[in-house]
């Protein structure tokens, strides 16, 4: 199962949460994640697709207490799902060495420089947003190594266009992960781009 490959820290968490087993959507896509393959991840609603989002995530990062640049960029919809998903992170991230931090348009753009300036892990936000700062060099995104897609089927198709397969091109050695409720044609159009050797898993 796999639950019982996770952190020691992370299974005391699902513990605490009452969490003993994961879906059927969990055991088939956390073990393509964690082998570090590209991953299109599509289930239907409350099939624990952001769980194995955030058990991954934080299974695959270690603890740097003076590493300043993000390592994992997550691009969602909007300001709502960006602070959500920060939310639900943080149920797990208090436990460990390790920050997050949401972006979008409706906040300040050189306070968000000055925080992820001082340092920050994971970074959640919009397309529009992440990519603002990456080209006015408010984000150092040199030791990324995971990119994540959540609801990609909710993204705009301009976002994939203009914002995401830009990123995406400029850091070919990251890890994609995309996950989604269809598989429609705007995933598709990524296995044109920057995802051709990516496994699908379908529930």
């Amino acid at each position: 199962m796999p639950f019982k490959k996770l952190k020691p820290l992370l299974k005391d968490i699902l513990e605490h949460q009452n969490i003993e087993e994961a879906t059927p959507f969990q055991k088939m896509v956390i073990p393509k994640i964690k082998s570090g393959a590209n991953v299109f991840g599509v289930a239907p609603d409350n099939s624990g697709k952001t769980t194995s989002l955030i058990l991954t995530t934080l299974q695959k990062l270690k603890d740097y207490e003076d590493h300043d640049n993000p390592r994992v960029a997550i691009f969602v919809k909007d300001q709502a799902a960006a602070i959500a998903l920060e939310e639900k992170f943080e149920e797990y991230i208090k436990h460990f060495n390790l920050t997050t931090y949401s972006i979008f348009e409706e906040k300040a753009i050189q306070i968000q420089k000055d925080i992820i300036y001082e340092g920050v892990d994971i970074v959640i936000g919009t397309a529009k947003r992440i990519n603002k700062l990456y080209l006015m060099n408010g984000i150092n995104l040199n030791d990324l190594n995971t990119l994540i897609i959540e609801d990609a089927n909710e993204l705009p198709r301009i976002d994939f266009a203009k914002d995401i397969v830009r990123i995406s091109e400029s850091f070919p050695k990251c890890q994609f992960i995309v996950f989604s409720t269809d598989y429609d044609e705007k995933l598709k159009s990524l296995k044109n781009s920057f995802m051709s050797n990516a496994i699908l898993v379908k529930e």
